[in-house]
């Protein structure tokens, strides 16, 4: 299974540097915005991918597919989160039943 990256150039670099399988920056114009849409369509219908980050800037432009099945995951970008740490030890904890601490 793939891991997709979806986000903006800087963020992407990152992740491609990383080594992750497929990654595809995008800005912010309502052009690109569509093409994510597009993307992510593409990217749920295929049987090779197995999670798709993709940054909560992004995550919040376009109504995100309500599948179990590729993972889809919100990432921070290089300005941080959106939801603050609280918010992500909640979001961990319910997800693998574990709290996080410092």
């Amino acid at each position: 299974m793939k891991i997709a990256v979806l986000g903006d150039r800087d963020t992407a670099l990152g992740f491609k540097l990383a080594g992750a399988h497929e990654v595809y920056p995008f800005d912010t114009t309502p052009l690109e915005i569509e093409r994510l849409k597009n993307k992510v369509d593409e990217l749920v219908g295929r049987e090779d991918i197995g999670i798709i980050l993709i940054t909560e800037g992004l995550a919040q432009r376009i109504e995100l597919p309500d599948v179990t099945f590729p993972i889809i995951l919100q990432v921070p970008d290089k300005s941080g989160t959106n939801y603050g740490e609280e918010s992500i030890k909640e979001i961990v904890r319910r997800a693998i039943g574990v709290e996080l601490k410092r």
